[in-house]
C-alpha cells in the first residue's frame, strides 16, 4: 500500500483540482466562442449589421 501524508494529499489534490479547472475553462471558452459566432451571424441576418455612431 502507498502511504501519502495529509499534507501531500492536500498538495497533489490541489494541483489536480487546478489543472481540472484550467481544462474546464478552455472547454467553456471554446463552446462560448462557437455559439457566440453562430448567435452573431443569426442576429446580423435578422436585424442587419450594427450602425457605427
Amino acid at each position: 500500500m502507498f502511504y501519502i501524508s495529509e499534507s501531500q494529499l492536500l498538495f497533489w489534490g490541489g494541483i489536480g483540482m487546478m489543472s481540472g479547472t484550467a481544462v474546464l475553462a478552455v472547454v467553456c471558452l471554446i463552446i462560448f466562442t462557437v455559439t457566440g459566432k453562430k448567435l452573431k451571424k443569426k442576429l446580423e441576418q435578422e436585424y442587419g449589421r450594427p450602425q457605427d455612431m
